[in-house]
């Protein structure tokens, strides 16, 4: 990436985005790699689905309480706090786990990741103007995919000494650089403006009286135009998400790619993400956001419509259709994160992009087990509703761009 496209950004944009690569090149594998690697030490579809869920439940109650937090502590101490506690210390017992007990403490631990979520994107996002958004988001994403370039490599690893014992040793050393990482990004990052007074307020407040205004903002989100069906779009693309956590096992399993090939899936998603970066990016950019939904949505049902189809065995055929699939989800992620933040005000964004966070993830419970249970049954049936879904998430930006034209009309 060059230093040219930070130019202009603020210091803990600028900052994050200089430090992403490093959480990057861990995080994409091992997330990548997970079900492949429960697999390995004997857990079913159905646990697998069943931890997703579990961690979804508690990241439920986690995103509940990550407004007040983040605002009482502030968004850089913690996103420091936060991911030594989801990151650090799970890596370590990822790497050592052998049962599904032992999973599922991972999983508890890594559902303190959704105040995060909320602490790090205000500490990304707050200090950037508007106009610069959808870019530093779409640098973001681009980082993450890149990353995944590693992903062949390990693959290569996995093919001499396993699934198992790969993992394992990656899962460590992710631990050690994942923590040197945060404790270097918070150094050079600084509190943002919104964070500073949003501190000074909660800290008059006490706990209880922190809760309850975040209860009232959250209360006042019908008020904010456009909000309520952003929140739906983003609500569909996050359950969608979850129920393609079986895609790998799908191309694996049911399609009979080995381990190895499939270790190139991510190389391609990087060289498309790379492609609709450079060029893709700057026409979208132009348009107006609703329409730039519409626009990846088409391009996500596309995807998920012809996945049903890839012939078993065709490498050829597989990764263009993941490529595509991986095209969607970049652009999705990109203008959708935009979108929204677009419709959260000044005052409170910390509790309404929580509370934006909250809903999700409580619709968002069911989806990792649902996906288990049906693939468990028909993993064709799981992807034809992941089609059905994807159409009617095309339906809902359809209907989003309408409302923004008759609103600037």
């Amino acid at each position: 990436m060059q230093l040219r496209a930070l130019a202009g950004l603020p210091r803990n944009a600028r900052n994050a985005i200089l430090m992403e690569p490093l959480w990057a090149i861990f995080g994409t594998v091992v997330i990548y790699y997970a079900p492949l690697y429960m697999r390995s030490v004997g857990l079913s579809s159905t646990e697998i689905g069943l931890l997703g869920s579990i961690t979804l439940a508690l990241s439920f109650f986690f995103q509940a309480v990550a407004a007040p937090v983040t605002n009482r502590l502030g968004r850089k101490r913690t996103t420091l706090i936060g991911d030594l506690i989801s990151w650090t210390i799970p890596m370590f017992v990822w790497a050592t786990a052998n049962s599904f007990a032992a999973f599922a403490v991972a999983a508890a631990l890594s559902a303190v990741g959704r105040i995060v979520a909320l602490s790090w994107s205000l500490l990304l996002i707050e200090d950037v103007e508007e106009r610069q958004r959808a870019r530093v988001f779409g640098i973001i994403n681009l980082i993450v995919t890149v990353c995944g370039l590693l992903t062949p490599l390990v693959g290569l690893i996995i093919a001499q000494h396993g699934v198992t014992a790969t993992m394992r040793a990656y899962y460590i050393a992710g631990g050690i650089g994942m923590t040197v990482m945060f404790l270097w990004r918070n150094a050079i990052t600084q509190e943002t403006q919104s964070g500073v007074a949003a501190m000074a307020q909660h800290r008059a407040l006490g706990v209880g009286q922190s809760l309850r205004h975040t209860v009232a903002m959250v209360a006042g989100m019908r008020g904010h135009p456009g909000l309520m069906g952003m929140t739906a779009f983003y609500l569909l693309t996050v359950f969608i998400e979850q129920l393609s956590l079986f895609q790998i096992l799908f191309l694996q399993e049911t399609l009979r790619f080995s381990a190895q090939t499939l270790s190139f899936v991510p190389l391609v998603g990087a060289f498309v993400t790379v492609l609709l970066y450079w060029v893709g990016l700057p026409q979208l950019t132009r348009m107006p956001l609703g329409r730039t939904l519409v626009i990846t949505r088409v391009v996500g049902l596309l995807g998920a419509t012809l996945l049903l189809f890839v012939p078993a065995g065709n490498v050829a055929v597989m990764l263009a259709v993941v490529g595509l699939l991986g095209g969607a989800t970049f652009l999705t992620q990109t203008y959708r994160d935009a979108a929204l933040f677009s419709r959260l005000p000044r005052e409170g964004t910390a509790d309404l992009y929580s509370a934006v966070q909250t809903l999700t993830l409580l619709c968002a419970i069911p989806a990792a087990a649902l996906a288990g249970a049906i693939f468990e049954i028909s993993p064709h049936g799981l992807f034809v509703l992941i089609a059905v879904l994807s159409g009617l998430l095309l339906v809902l930006a359809l209907w989003l761009s309408r409302r923004e034209s008759e609103s600037t009309g």
